[in-house]
């Protein structure tokens, strides 16, 4: 990523958001014909590994952003995307937890916590605001668990990271890359419950799926959220749920554990990487089409505003999940 940022200076910026557990920083890659700049345009957000054996969820928004740096000369559509967005990269959103997934055990998933019972870890994707701890379904309670949700929404200094991102910079849309089972999935993911904007993310999700199959063949399903899994306190809930903006998880292959699982080859990262290109791209084609020329519908003061409101703590959202949004 350095070297990314420092051979194009004039249409990349390298920043931290923050830190980990253990002092690693957690990177962003802003690319735009101004990135030193906040312009009037849509923006749009590419985020990998949240957990940290899912090592190829790294590969792909790195992949990307080379992609897009490296032909913004000689590609007139890369050139006229990078003219009219901001692109944002946050390839590693777990450091701590992948440099232990690299040095001690392949499978380790969570972030680096030391928790009270003397257990590591939070599960990154279970540590967001809305609907955190909504039922021990989505999530657990227990700090040995792997889908240990923390002691609170943004327990974790990376997720307090991407919160914070988010609340000052106002995003047109996101995909979260996670590995595996070749899907693309949209909220809601706490309930098996239809969002407001269910049509536009199948719309979405289905053409992206279809863009992708055309390079390499590989097929990957559609679907919400919650019909692959339940989740609370996921990351894509709570961007769709606070900001109303199209947010996707995408599950890259293989399809299943008898296809590799969490192990792809390092062959493997290529062909993954080409076939999702398509669809990043064409969903920042999305964002520019359907951008109303204003800076964002919520301003900053307004995100935080949202994030501290009684409107988004647990007891209301079970308000709504047991009347007012099942008839959305």
């Amino acid at each position: 990523m350095k070297q990314l940022a420092a051979g194009y200076p004039s249409i990349v910026r390298l920043s931290s958001l923050g830190q980990s557990l253990e002092k690693r920083n957690i990177y962003a890659l802003k690319i735009s014909d101004h990135p030193g700049q906040r312009e009037n345009e849509p923006k749009v957000a590419f985020l990998g590994c949240h957990h940290a054996r899912e090592w190829i969820s790294v590969e792909v928004p790195l992949e990307i952003a080379s992609y897009l740096i490296r032909n913004y000369e000689n590609d007139e559509r890369v050139k006229a995307i990078v003219n009219s967005s901001e692109i944002w990269i946050i390839p590693l959103v777990n450091p701590d937890g992948l440099d232990y997934s690299i040095l001690n055990y392949r499978l380790w998933r969570k972030n680096r916590r030391l928790n009270d019972n003397g257990s590591f870890g939070v599960d990154l994707n279970r540590n967001y605001s809305f609907y955190w701890g909504a039922d021990d379904l989505g999530s657990s309670p227990l700090p040995s668990s792997e889908t240990y949700r923390g002691e609170q929404p943004f327990s974790e200094p990376e997720t307090s990271a991407i919160r914070d991102l988010f609340l000052n910079v106002n995003f047109s849309a996101v995909i979260s890359y996670h590995s595996f089972s070749q899907t693309i999935l949209y909220p809601w993911s706490y309930a098996d419950l239809p969002a407001g904007q269910e049509l536009l993310f199948q719309q979405l999700a289905s053409e992206l799926a279809s863009l992708i199959s055309q390079v390499n063949g590989r097929i990957y399903q559609t679907a919400r959220s919650s019909s692959a899994y339940l989740t609370n306190g996921d990351f894509i809930d709570w961007v769709y749920g606070l900001f109303d903006i199209p947010a996707l998880t995408i599950e890259l292959p293989p399809v299943d554990l008898t296809a590799g699982g969490f192990f792809n080859s390092e062959q493997d990262i290529q062909s993954i990487a080409a076939e999702n290109l398509p669809a990043a791209l064409y969903l920042l084609d999305w964002a520019i089409s359907t951008y109303n020329h204003q800076e964002g519908q919520l301003n900053p003061e307004r995100k935080n505003q949202l994030e501290k409101s009684p409107g988004n703590s647990l007891k209301n959202k079970r308000v709504r999940l047991t009347g007012q949004e099942g008839s959305n």
